[in-house]
């Protein structure tokens, strides 16, 4: 197990003058980024969605038509309307009408225009509602504020809107697990026991009650069947970050860097949509959970165990065999944790007699 308190560079958990440079650095420029973008598309999708395309300014028609051939393929390379079809959901309701009316240069039929929720506008909404609630259940830096949409200035500028969007997806990479240790930290202490805790942080009992009352770490509920007057129930303590979603808002900064950071590597996976999207501008995106599990799979045992099924600390992962296993619930524990440190899965599961592990992103 490496002792992270002596890699050159790695956050300095202890201090609090480091979270706050932490948030003010990359929590709060995402958070503002993810803002502007997600208003954007709203005051884009207030003002032309179900318009007929005849009421559209002239000045405006070019989100629409810029770029549009009448040829198969029906966009050029560099065209601005496929630029908002693809990220914003804009686009002529009915594109193939109004080529073929174009080449008789009369008006056959009406055409609207559509604003659609795209699946990068999801993951900007994701995005800004995981950090937005992040930032209300942390009390290191309260002195921010949403940013100005200058709406009129990015529709007429694209350019503008293309370097938000570039800024949007940097904060991302930057924020993410696999380039920053501020959430690497996080992420690693979330469903861990109290034993591999400590020998990957040796100085956390320091900071353990900061972690409590400022990120919301707490104990995880489970039927531990080690006696709990025992040192070895304390080692097998575990602990993590309540889990953020719509239904139950664990009041937990840390819970929501958490979820933030598998939307992250579930978005940045292999068949995205969004993905794809953000390719059209930036070439080749990586895939960021297999990009790090290369890098840290000599680290890692053979494989991890989906169940994990008890008797006392007799455990197996089959049901049938827990009471007569031929592991304690420890060892179990000791060979899931590399994987429960490093992010690759997570307990999706608990009952009196066992617990569920499950891939994250």
């Amino acid at each position: 197990m490496r002792n992270y308190d002596n890699i050159e560079g790695f956050i300095d958990y202890s201090s609090e003058d480091e979270w706050k440079r932490y948030i003010e650095s990359y929590v709060i420029p995402l958070w503002k980024y993810s803002w502007i973008l997600k208003e954007y598309w709203e005051e884009l999708r207030n003002e032309f969605d179900a318009l007929p395309f005849d009421e559209i300014r002239e000045e405006d028609r070019p989100l629409f038509l810029g770029g549009i051939i009448q040829r198969d393929e029906i966009y050029t390379r560099n065209s601005l309307a496929k630029f908002y079809a693809k990220f914003f959901g804009m686009k002529l309701k009915d594109i193939q009408s109004w080529i073929l009316q174009s080449q008789t240069g009369e008006a056959l039929t009406e055409i609207n225009v559509e604003v659609v929720e795209t699946e990068f506008i999801k993951f900007v909404k994701e995005v800004f509602t995981l950090l937005d609630y992040g930032l209300l259940h942390q009390r290191l830096v309260t002195d921010f504020k949403e940013p100005e949409l200058d709406y009129e200035e990015l529709k007429k500028n694209p350019n503008k809107v293309k370097e938000l969007i570039r800024n949007f997806y940097q904060g991302i990479l930057n924020i993410s697990l696999n380039y920053n240790y501020g959430t690497f930290f996080l992420c690693s202490i979330n469903q861990i026991t109290c034993r591999y805790m400590k020998a990957a942080y040796p100085r956390i009992d320091k900071v353990l009650d900061f972690l409590i009352n400022e990120f919301g770490l707490t104990e995880l509920k489970w039927n531990n069947p080690i006696k709990p007057e025992s040192k070895t129930f304390r080692d097998y303590t575990i602990y993590c970050f309540p889990e953020y979603n719509p239904n139950n808002k664990g009041k937990s900064f840390g819970g929501a860097i958490c979820t933030l950071n598998e939307t992250i590597w579930r978005v940045f996976s292999y068949s995205s949509e969004t993905k794809n999207t953000l390719g059209m501008l930036f070439g080749n995106i990586p895939i960021l959970k297999e990009e790090f599990r290369e890098r840290i799979k000599s680290r890692l045992p053979e494989r991890y165990y989906s169940w994990i099924y008890f008797k006392g600390i007799s455990a197996s992962e089959s049901y049938a065999d827990a009471k007569a296993g031929s592991k304690t619930i420890m060892d179990m524990l000791d060979e899931n944790s590399p994987f429960l440190f490093t992010n690759l899965i997570k307990i999706d599961y608990v009952s009196d007699t066992a617990l569920s592990f499950t891939s994250v992103g």
